[in-house]
């Protein structure tokens, strides 16, 4: 199925991602759409590990929910006994007739079935999870999120070059107000400006996985869960021109104005 914006493209897992013409690029690795779900973020974040009796998931860029079906999926072949809570953020409201066309022809079309409930009707609530989405602007959508820590963040939203509304200096302090002591944030991102971004943010920062022709990704967290980035990496970001952030003091700035301030920042310090 095509529209005059996306349109579908088959992935080396036998999954389907699409491809949209607004952003220029497609929602996932052409390595495995649901592999990239599985090895970029539910295993990294190490959520099916956690000692809490209920765990919370904030999941940003909801896209075709495959991060919400991996992590269904893999806590229910682990037979895990804790209800999952997942808030998921989406901008797009028409993806429901692309996810009417994806079948896995095995257990997932069960779970895959809830979740386009969720994306239809903004909530459901089943055996062992609920999800809510959140539709709009993701950065008015973080501030209608009170009183959770999350146990795993997956920022997932389309790149940085495309999308820097969510990938700013503020939007990862946000974050960082989310996250429990506990917790680890997940992206397939390791741009230089966005680990700086964390780092001021406050955050501990490590290198995540790689996955197909994906570079190493960037794992966050308040408490060195992880391998952590040595001092000297650290420095070696912060000397960098590539470095520079994007800045979105109130989360009003539109995409062009974020990355125009920004690349006036990196020509002035490469004078």
């Amino acid at each position: 199925m095509t529209d005059n914006k996306k349109f579908f493209i088959k992935t080396a897992d036998g999954s389907s991602t699409l491809f949209s013409q607004e952003y220029g690029e497609a929602m996932h690795s052409d390595s495995g759409a649901y592999e990239e779900a599985l090895l970029k973020h539910i295993y990294p974040s190490k959520i099916l590990e956690s000692s809490h009796d209920s765990l919370n998931v904030l999941d940003i860029g909801f896209g075709l929910g495959y991060n919400i079906l991996a992590l269904v999926s893999e806590a229910k072949n682990r037979n895990l006994k804790k209800n999952i809570n997942i808030i998921s953020l989406e901008k797009e409201r028409e993806l429901l007739p692309f996810m009417e066309e994806i079948f896995f022809n095995d257990y997932r079309d069960e779970i895959y079935f809830f979740i386009k409930q969720a994306y239809s009707q903004g909530f459901i609530k089943e055996d062992g999870f609920s999800i809510k989405i959140l539709f709009g602007d993701g950065r008015e959508s973080l501030d209608k999120i009170k009183g959770i820590s999350f146990d795993a963040i997956f920022q997932d939203p389309y790149s940085p070059s495309k999308n820097p509304e969510m990938w700013s200096l503020h939007y990862f302090k946000r974050l960082f107000t989310l996250l429990d002591d506990t917790g680890i944030l997940t992206t397939y991102s390791s741009a230089l400006h966005v680990r700086r971004a964390m780092l001021e943010a406050g955050f501990i920062i490590g290198k995540g996985p790689s996955v197909g022709k994906k570079r190493e990704g960037t794992l966050a967290g308040k408490n060195p869960l992880f391998e952590p980035l040595s001092q000297v990496e650290i420095e070696e970001i912060f000397s960098s021109s590539k470095s520079e952030v994007y800045l979105d003091p109130d989360f009003t700035f539109s995409r062009e104005s974020i990355l125009e301030d920004r690349r006036e920042r990196v020509r002035l310090r490469r004078i």
